[in-house]
């Protein structure tokens, strides 16, 4: 339950961010990380899934309002379906999220072992 409430408020500080700069998916899991004290394996998790709900919502949301036509023109650029084109954005973002999350339980377990 603690672990789902997390990646709700990560999800909703991120959206928030997001609005003020792009690259705020990464700096939100990383300071998750840091401040919650998690290890690298759960702070990549975390981060992943988190930033997965938010970018699925984020990329659905703007899809649906111009009815596909953008996504499946540049689906058709990389030779890809819409939804495979939709999935690969979704991790990607994921994935951004998830090494933001990994980062921040690293940079806090170097100065942990600094101090």
């Amino acid at each position: 339950m603690k672990n789902i409430i997390t990646v709700i408020v990560t999800a909703l500080l991120a959206w928030v961010a997001s609005q003020y700069a792009w690259w705020a998916i990464v700096v939100i899991p990383f300071l998750v990380a840091v401040v919650l004290k998690f290890k690298g394996g759960k702070g990549f998790l975390i981060g992943f899934v988190s930033i997965a709900l938010l970018w699925s919502y984020l990329i659905l949301k703007t899809d649906l309002a111009n009815e596909h036509i953008l996504s499946a023109k540049i689906a058709g650029v990389f030779g890809l379906p819409h939804i495979v084109f939709l999935i690969v954005n979704v991790f990607l973002g994921a994935l951004i999220g998830g090494l933001g999350g990994w980062s921040g339980a690293a940079m806090r377990k170097i100065f942990k072992s600094n101090s």
